[in-house]
């Protein structure tokens, strides 16, 4: 949005002082702590860490960027968990029905939908070591649309499946 975001104890801008915090601090530091310190600063700035989620590809300034034949099929699977009512096991039953591969050329999984279903990256929000940017890349999914296909997927967590036990008598 262009609007600044400042620091209340210090006024400086938030992100460069965050970016100050996680500094590295010489040579003494462990080799660990420099790569994480190096990767927040990236994920602050919205550089991609990691394979980008189904839908987008990293572009030139290391941000997401979409893939358009793959963006077609995240909101095709928004859509028919959400306006068609089809559950995760049918989703990936319907994309391999008609020959849509995934990303590597292999088969839908239920648990694919699923982290599909659940990725905040599809509202344009890019998310890493607690640091969020919103708006780093086009979104796929309106906040609505998510927000209803969260709220599904728990009232279909909470329902609890009872078991009926039966005794036999010898």
């Amino acid at each position: 949005t262009g609007v600044p975001v400042v620091s209340a104890q210090s006024g400086r801008e938030a992100a460069r002082e965050l970016v100050a915090t996680w500094a590295d601090q010489g040579e003494d530091t462990p080799v660990s702590e420099r790569v994480r310190s190096a990767m927040r600063r990236k994920a602050v700035k919205g550089e991609v860490l990691g394979r980008p989620p189904y839908g987008y590809r990293v572009g030139p300034r290391r941000r997401l960027e979409l893939v358009p034949e793959e963006a077609v099929v995240v909101r095709y699977i928004f859509r028919l968990y959400l306006q068609e009512g089809m559950g995760i096991r049918k989703i990936a039953g319907q994309l391999n029905e008609e020959n849509i591969p995934t990303r590597r050329g292999g088969r839908w999984s239920m648990v694919t939908i699923r982290d599909l279903l659940r990725n905040r990256s599809y509202l344009g929000t890019y998310t890493r070591f607690g640091v969020k940017v919103p708006g780093s890349h086009p979104p796929l999914v309106s906040p609505e649309d998510f927000r209803r296909v969260q709220e599904r997927l728990q009232s279909r967590n909470a329902v609890v499946r009872e078991r009926t036990v039966v005794e036999l008598s010898g």
